[in-house]
């Protein structure tokens, strides 16, 4: 059986497996570089990336990556570590995205099962008529969304060339920030129109693409990491309010949500969600805000977008309403807001302390 199907570590909130790091080493190598100094800035032990279990926190993950990019003088550092994760780097997740029956299943497999790997993205699968649209919204708002972005996309654009195969390709892939100075390493890789200052971070193809059966899948396989998967997600440590966020993550992406939207999503009746988020002393009403409020700050900072389109993007009416809503939140208007804040890679490298930001799996 598979190595796989015993080995994968639990991933708790805020963190990701360091399978998805492992690359790093022979990347900086290209460019004269060792890992080791680095992972000393960053308070992260040398052995670190030995092991594919380990996790560390993601906000310190995205600091090692945002000091390789400074260090190497490739602003675009993310794309390139991106470039080389693979679907064995996903452990359990990526195995049964393999053995799926075709290219929709793995990727709803994805969608449901990608908090196994690591809790940095709440992504989302629209199809409508002959387009499909595989979006990624950056679930925490601690860590830098575009070093986030730019990973996860290149990330699961090879994700895409294995499933489907080279001739692959994207119509358009959207970037929910500012676009790079050089554009060039992104043409290079994605080989697809480049729209950045998008109101999302998605691969949009074409819909027949679901339909493709994946080469080599194994119903045996299949059946057995299946039921693996099923244990982990039942063990899994996720309380209430954070499937909360995660579920209006995801369905922020695709339509006006409702509470209604969100407990069916959940699996449970409305009633019982509205009690069981009173004895959170909180309502559906006050995390929908907390989240129109991080997307919002997300789409003000990285990208140009009018006010009306990041309005729209967060299902507001208009752009006075979005407008009223944030001064309540921030309490300035999201114009002083854009202003005040800019995206500064370099004022994000604040590494922690090694015993919050590492853990070693058991045993090894």
């Amino acid at each position: 059986m598979h190595r796989n199907l015993t080995d994968m570590v639990r991933v708790t909130e805020g963190t990701v497996r360091t399978a998805a790091l492992r690359h790093l080493p022979a990347i900086l190598s290209r460019f004269g570089l060792r890992i080791e100094p680095l992972l000393d800035e960053v308070g992260l032990p040398h052995n670190v990336l030995s092991e594919a279990e380990n996790t560390i926190s993601l906000e310190t993950a995205v600091a090692l990556i945002s000091l390789c990019s400074e260090r190497t003088g490739r602003p675009h550092f993310a794309l390139l570590a991106g470039q080389k994760m693979t679907l064995h780097d996903l452990g359990l997740v990526g195995l049964l995205m393999l053995h799926s029956a075709n290219v929709g299943t793995a990727l709803r497999g994805m969608i449901l099962t990608l908090h196994l790997h690591g809790r940095a993205n709440a992504p989302s699968l629209s199809v409508r008529d002959d387009v499909a649209v595989l979006s990624f919204n950056s679930y925490d708002a601690g860590v830098d969304a575009q070093q986030v972005a730019n990973f996860t996309l290149a990330a699961s654009c090879n994700v895409m060339r294995t499933l489907c195969g080279q001739t692959w390709a994207a119509t358009e892939v959207l970037f929910s920030h500012r676009a790079p100075s050089d554009r060039r390493p992104y043409s290079r890789f994605f080989k697809a129109p480049l729209r950045f200052c998008a109101d999302r971070t998605a691969l949009v193809f074409p819909s027949s693409w679901l339909s493709r059966r994946i080469p080599g899948a194994n119903p045996e396989t299949r059946k057995a990491v299946q039921q693996r998967v099923a244990e982990m997600v039942n063990r899994q440590d996720l309380d209430l309010l954070t499937k909360v966020r995660r579920a209006l993550f995801t369905l922020m992406i695709e339509e006006n949500v409702t509470i209604d939207d969100l407990a069916r999503m959940l699996g449970v009746h409305k009633r019982t969600l509205n009690r069981r988020l009173a004895e959170f002393d909180t309502t559906f009403a006050k995390m929908l805000s907390e989240v129109r409020f991080q997307l919002a700050r997300q789409l003000l900072s990285d990208t140009d977008l009018p006010f009306v389109e990041i309005a729209a993007t967060l299902n507001y009416t208009d752009a006075s309403t979005f407008t009223r809503a944030f001064r309540s939140w921030a309490g300035v208007t999201p114009s002083t807001w854009r202003a005040r804040h800019t995206l500064d890679l370099r004022g994000r490298l604040q590494p922690g302390p090694r015993s919050d930001g590492y853990r070693k799996r058991a045993g090894h």
